[in-house]
């Protein structure tokens, strides 16, 4: 490994391997990091051992001005710190005044982290808030892993809670999956549906001749119209769904609650796709669209299927007992916090490299404006590029930007 001279007032874009659970992809490709390196503007930090998580060895990141390093050092020497999901607090305590965090860290369901950082005066830039606005679009996403994933364990999870005669029966009706929110989560989810022989389990169900699944979407306002769900979807649903964006301001309530969970088949599942946490630090709680589900955790993302007798519902640590249900309003549910990690092996490869060619502009303008930083938007004066990163700083810091 080779460090350019004059490097003493460039940049550090630090890169660390993160609290990983074991099976988890978090790290980004070689080519992303030899990309950027190469472009003699910054010195890269790795963490010791970054990579192996996906395959690779240090051996395949070494390039000019990238240095191997311990995870405090990558933590509290990094201008920027380039993750995909939002670090441990333990690595977070390490970061300092003046850093900038890139991850996907869901401003609008971590309020109080939002507060931290601001306090801190840790810059944030959130991958899921950069938005091209020309398209409307996520700049960095990949939504058809999210929610292929959540469905095939859906439809696992209703064959288990079904059992295998009803499962198998020629004479059932056929599957009903409706599906909350009608953005890309959950145009995804609906192809999902519409293309199920995926998961494995379609071609049995065209044996026994009976692989029909009705798929119903439902906007805001019919999610939002608690008679409509009550008397059409609620009754009628095998699979339902949670596909929704609930943006700041509406994330204090449930789009279900827990009466309303009577009214769902005892043998339906709950299809947790978004996987909102629910955050009760702040004066108003941050709380999931359905209520009193579980939200899978990393550690567990091959085991997202909570069936009815599950502890999960139960347990504070996944729903705060203020939001607990009652037996007879319990559902199996499909949960995780990490679904691109559920699927293949070889999908998991694919959805890193995906966010590394989503990232690769963003860490380029980030190191060609190195000196000038982000700029607050203006009219034919700064870029969509610039636009889109300041829009996705923290709430809070462009509140006051903005004097509010």
């Amino acid at each position: 490994m080779n460090v350019s001279n004059n490097t003493k007032n460039m940049k550090i874009f630090g890169f660390p391997e993160m609290d990983l659970i074991e099976g988890i992809r978090r790290s980004y490709p070689p080519h992303l990091v030899e990309a950027i390196a190469s472009s003699g503007k910054i010195i890269v930090y790795l963490e010791e051992g970054y990579g192996h998580d996906i395959g690779f060895s240090e051996s395949d990141y070494q390039s000019d001005n990238v240095s191997f390093k311990t995870k405090k050092e990558v933590f509290s020497e990094s201008d920027y710190v380039i993750c995909i999901t939002a670090p441990s607090q333990m690595e977070i305590d390490m970061m300092g005044e003046g850093q900038t965090l890139l991850a996907f860290l869901h401003y609008n369901t971590h309020d109080s982290r939002n507060k931290m950082f601001y306090d801190r005066k840790i810059n944030t830039i959130s991958l899921d808030e950069i938005i091209d606005e020309a398209n409307n679009r996520r700049v960095i996403e990949d939504l058809r892993a999210t929610s292929f994933n959540a469905i095939k364990a859906g439809i696992i999870a209703l064959k288990e809670s079904w059992g295998d005669e009803k499962w198998y029966s020629k004479f059932r009706p056929h599957i009903k999956a409706y599906v909350m929110g009608t953005g890309k989560v959950g145009s995804n989810a609906i192809n999902a549906l519409a293309n199920f022989r995926y998961t494995g389990l379609r071609q049995e169900l065209v044996e026994n001749g009976n692989c029909q699944i009705e798929v119903v979407a439902l906007g805001f306002r019919e999610t939002g119209d608690k008679s409509f769900m009550n008397k059409f979807a609620l009754p009628n649903a095998d699979l339902l769904i949670d596909a929704t964006y609930r943006p700041d301001g509406s994330n204090h309530l449930h789009i279900i609650d827990q009466e309303q969970l009577e009214i769902l088949r005892p043998d339906a599942v709950i299809c947790d796709i978004s996987a909102d946490k629910y955050d009760l630090s702040g004066d108003i709680h941050v709380v999931k669209g359905i209520q009193g589900i579980p939200t899978g955790k990393d550690a567990e993302y091959r085991m997202p299927i909570f069936k009815k007798d599950n502890k999960a519902f139960h347990n504070v640590d996944y729903v705060p007992k203020e939001y607990q249900l009652t037996k007879r309003q319990i559902r199996t549910t499909v949960s995780s916090y990490s679904w691109p990690s559920f699927g293949d092996n070889e999908d998991r490869l694919a959805n890193v490299e995906i966010y590394a060619r989503q990232i690769k502009p963003v860490l380029n303008f980030l190191i060609e404006n190195i000196e000038k930083g982000i700029q607050v938007p203006k009219n034919l004066e700064t870029s969509p590029m610039n636009n889109a990163i300041y829009n996705s700083l923290n709430p809070l810091a462009i509140a006051n930007d903005n004097g509010e």
